[in-house]
């Protein structure tokens, strides 16, 4: 008999499924995580609203109606069926539920459930595939903001106006030729 298959006593841990952290790349090794302190300081459960400013050292969890602005040091966890329209300031968000307003943290992430109608501003963010974001985003350091180019809406708007012009031009030199 091969030792550790078939005899209980062999055999020392239990076996772990396999569960792959995608949000890190592939082959990539995880990024350190510092120890958080995850501990909820302040929860607003499915049928609590609240209008108002929320100021929080520790994590903010919201399921339920918030309106106002938010600020915290720790995470704001925004649960899948929370409607928060609010300005977010905080270290951590992770949004499941919808939130109209803008975000200004280090680390954003927005679950396949997730709505976001706003403007962010990220050190990084994680967008999930189904998930909703209709705003702008900026992310990295005030390193990389000092090295953006001009806005792209700008630069796209004269050539479809010369393309338009051109279009009604040919269209013209056409009506006339025939």
């Amino acid at each position: 008999m091969i030792g550790g298959f078939g005899d209980p006593a062999a055999v020392d841990h239990e076996e772990q499924p396999f569960v792959p952290d995608l949000t890190h790349g592939f082959g990539a090794a995880p990024a350190p995580q510092e120890q958080a302190n995850t501990e909820m300081a302040s929860y607003l459960n499915a049928s609590t609203s609240f209008k108002g400013q929320l100021k929080s050292s520790r994590s903010v969890g919201i399921d339920g109606q918030f309106e106002g602005e938010i600020q915290s040091d720790a995470d704001i966890i925004v649960g899948r069926e929370a409607e928060v329209r609010a300005n977010i300031k905080a270290s951590n968000v992770i949004i499941s539920g919808r939130v109209v307003g803008n975000i200004n943290c280090s680390q954003l992430e927005i679950q396949s459930s997730g709505r976001v109608i706003g403007n962010i501003t990220a050190g990084s963010l994680l967008i999930a595939m189904g998930a909703v974001f209709r705003g702008e985003s900026m992310m990295g350091s005030e390193e990389d903001a000092a090295e953006m180019p001009e806005r792209f809406a700008e630069t796209t708007q004269a050539p479809a106006r010369r393309s338009r012009g051109a279009a009604a031009a040919a269209a013209e030199a056409e009506a006339a030729g025939a």
